[in-house]
């Protein structure tokens, strides 16, 4: 499919107007859809940032694609479908425009089957640095060239439409971590109103430390807070991307239980993963991965 600036938009439309999502006080798409009655399995696929392989045997993979079709299942993506992260690569793009426009492709074919959270690098934003190189602004300067101006500001209207947090059945989703302390839902809906919490979804990580965390952190404590506000189970599953434990020595990229946080996921499904993704499914969690013999491009 050739993806047009009005196909961009088009899907940011289809984002928006998901039967899930209420509007906030001002008649926006809110940031919360909440999926607790939705029978449908969930496929659960983390960071890609540019692993555009990745997405396409994860929707082949155990007709998943076909699943979603039928209505059987629901694919979630958990944000930064785009930026390359791996070390001497940070500038190549084609690979964030090839998993951009095929996110709006599934998007577009299997509509509310398709749900892409936003994270932290799903911006044009100068201040996105990661070692030092600003790939927001590479991006837009790379889709200038080979889009235009007009494609630049449907990608920017698609980012700005994207949730930010799904209640679903049996499980929460988000990119980067619980607000520290908790909200509500109202506070989740309106969040285009509230930058602190909005801020907090997309960037906050994991404390791994001894000592007080610092404002960028959460902790378990948070998680189930959050969980409570929201009027959820303590101990529902709790599943992120954002934050990769390799230093861990688990190379999967698939963290459960993470540092003794009963239920709670770190996922990332980037090019140094054998195509990792959850399976949610009659209340179970299963771990898959698209690439089963695949050998595993190391992230450093």
């Amino acid at each position: 499919m050739n993806i047009t600036s009005e196909l961009v938009r088009k899907a940011a439309k289809v984002l928006g107007k998901n039967g899930n999502r209420p509007t906030d006080r001002k008649g926006r798409p809110g940031g919360l859809i909440d999926l607790s009655n939705d029978k449908r399995d969930v496929v659960v696929i983390g960071d890609l940032h540019g692993a555009y392989d990745n997405l396409i045997k994860i929707m082949e993979h155990e007709g998943n694609a076909q699943d979603v079709k039928t209505g059987k299942t629901i694919i979630i993506i958990i944000g930064d479908g785009i930026h390359n992260d791996q070390t001497g690569q940070m500038l190549e793009m084609q690979s964030s425009l090839l998993v951009l426009e095929e996110i709006i492709h599934l998007i577009l074919t299997y509509g509310d089957g398709v749900l892409y959270i936003r994270g932290n690098h799903d911006t044009f934003e100068d201040r996105l640095s990661k070692s030092g190189i600003q790939q927001g602004k590479e991006f837009r300067i790379f889709l200038e060239e080979h889009r235009g101006d007009d494609y630049i500001d449907a990608v920017e209207e698609f980012f700005e439409t994207l949730p930010l947090f799904i209640i679903g059945n049996g499980y929460v989703i988000t990119h980067a971590g619980p607000v520290r302390g908790g909200c509500s839902r109202e506070e989740l809906i309106n969040i285009l109103d509230d930058k602190e919490l909005y801020h907090q979804l997309i960037w906050n990580r994991l404390h791994e430390f001894r000592g007080n965390p610092s404002l960028k952190e959460y902790g378990e404590s948070d998680i189930r807070d959050m969980l409570r506000t929201l009027k959820l189970p303590e101990n529902l599953p709790f599943i992120v991307g954002h934050n990769p434990m390799w230093h861990t020595g688990d190379r999967t990229g698939i963290w459960r239980d993470i540092i003794g946080i009963k239920n709670h996921f770190i996922i990332y499904s980037n090019i140094a993963t054998r195509g990792p993704y959850l399976k949610i499914s009659k209340g179970g969690c299963e771990e898959k991965f698209a690439f089963p013999n695949k050998v595993e491009r190391f992230c450093v």
